[in-house]
């Protein structure tokens, strides 16, 4: 792979930018544009992609400081422009007072030149695929990969962090702004560092919330996600026990995690199970908890659900409702294609199945709960193309005046160790603001913590840092 041409970024920043009505019902009242950046930016002078941006106007245009550029996606293959739209309705008034709030999809997926496969609806849950046992699940995971390299193998090579933080500076420049503040959560919070490391003098100010390792890429990333899956498990169930006459799952967590093994155990032998008259196969009678874990406000809800499960009987209408939101738009498909090809396009996986097999039997015994889909092994493993470039080192040499990062305490999906060490790779520029009480994944401004809103707005308005780590305990706000 040829080297990346030092003025490909500058020779894409003089684009004019369009804006136009928003033509998706789910972006609201938002501005959008199209971008062109290259495929390549060792070769800007060959195939280019097209990026999709929205925008929200900063609505006191007399004190606009500049652009709020929102990360793509809370999770690697989530679209940036919904996530946008959702925080134009959340974020403090202040914020959008001073802010034009920007957001984008990263290359290959949503409305920036996305690429699809044909995977099954089985497939696109790659991640979390609950394995029936190690060889069978090589198998599916390498006709995973085999899938997406049939259709897309010409532009894998290009799907990784630093191209997508070039990309970045390409909208930056395009925006007009010699300086633009970041706003990224979960994979955005690395990938905030990783453009703060590669462009950090044009970085103002930088909220990197839920914060992923640096020592995650990507492995990492899914072997230190079981004993976390384990943990939220074990909390929400001491929150369900207490509440025994309403649920029936058991008077002590013990006995509500057992409740919830036995129904893992029908739906692994095959026996029919259902929500509501949703049928849960052995991924998403696991998945459906992983993903409601991520907030401790969904602690009812996953009661209601798991009492369902277990004993029959209909959902509460509120539970209803909350599912249609969760779930009420499907995770399109260029989103788990490009998540896959960026978790391989960052690092080299390991090509041993042993080492797979050995993490998984492991993980299955010591976590029960999320350890055999999270330790095994994965389609990146046959991944056909290399990636194009080293991981980028963080730390040393990062140009951002400033970075503050916010954690909840209890998160499961980024723990707050990851935090830490995010803090400790940028420590000569950045302060951690902890919120303990809470388990919640997208705190500001999503959790609606006074405490955490309060310091995170100060510091995109006035731009200073604490002057240490912080750390808050949750409280609800006043009504």
């Amino acid at each position: 792979m040829s080297e990346v041409r030092t003025d490909a970024v500058r020779s894409f920043q003089t684009q004019e930018l369009t804006w136009t009505e928003a033509d998706e019902q789910a972006l609201g009242s938002l501005e959008c544009a199209r971008l062109s950046v290259p495929l390549d930016y060792a070769r800007p002078d060959g195939g280019t992609l097209t990026l999709g941006l929205v925008r929200h106007r900063a609505t006191a245009p007399e004190r606009r400081r500049g652009v709020l550029l929102i990360g793509p996606g809370d999770d690697l293959g989530n679209r940036g422009t919904l996530l946008g739209a959702q925080l134009v309705g959340t974020l403090p008034k202040e914020v959008l007072a001073q802010y034009d709030v920007v957001a984008f999809d990263h290359r290959f997926m949503g409305r920036s030149s996305p690429v699809v496969c044909g995977l099954d609806p089985e497939e696109r849950f790659w991640v979390f695929h609950q394995p029936r046992d190690f060889d069978h699940e090589v198998r599916f995971q390498a006709n995973v990969a085999a899938k997406v390299a049939e259709h897309a193998l010409d532009i894998l090579p290009y799907a990784n962090s630093r191209n997508i933080a070039r990309d970045m500076e390409v909208i930056r420049g395009a925006l007009g702004e010699q300086r633009i503040s970041y706003l990224g959560y979960s994979y955005g919070t690395y990938l905030g560092a990783v453009w703060t490391q590669m462009f950090g003098e044009h970085a103002d100010r930088v909220v990197l919330d839920s914060v992923c390792s640096p020592d995650w890429v990507w492995r990492g990333l899914f072997t230190d996600f079981p004993p976390n899956g384990e943990r939220a498990l074990t909390r929400w169930a001491r929150w369900a026990a207490p509440r025994d006459t309403g649920l029936g799952l058991g008077a002590s967590a013990a006995l509500v995690r057992a409740s919830y093994d036995r129904l893992l155990a029908r739906v692994d032998a095959g026996e029919p199970v259902a929500v509501a008259g949703f049928p849960l196969d052995r991924t998403l009678a696991r998945l459906l908890v992983v993903g409601m874990l991520n907030s401790d406000r969904n602690y009812g809800f996953l009661g209601d659900i798991i009492r369902s499960a277990v004993h029959g009987g209909p959902l509460e209408p509120a539970t209803t409702g909350f599912l249609a939101s969760m779930f009420g738009q499907p995770k399109e498909e260029s989103g788990t294609v490009a998540q896959m090809a960026i978790l391989a396009g960052d690092w080299a996986w390991p090509r041993n199945v042993d080492v797979y097999r050995r993490d998984m039997e492991r993980a299955a015994r010591s976590h029960p709960f999320t350890g055999a889909a999270m330790a095994g092994i994965k389609a990146t493993a046959f991944w056909p193309v290399p990636p194009s470039e080293p991981v980028t080192a963080l730390g040393e040499g990062n140009a951002a005046e400033s970075v503050l990062l916010v954690q909840s305490a209890e998160d499961m999906s980024t723990p707050h160790a990851a935090a830490v060490r995010m803090g400790e790779v940028l420590r000569h520029n950045s302060r951690l603001l902890t919120l303990e009480g809470s388990a919640h994944h997208r705190v500001f401004p999503f959790y609606g913590d006074p405490g955490v809103d309060e310091v995170v707005t100060s510091y995109l308005i006035d731009g200073v840092l604490p002057g240490s780590d912080v750390t808050l305990t949750h409280r609800e706000p006043q009504v």
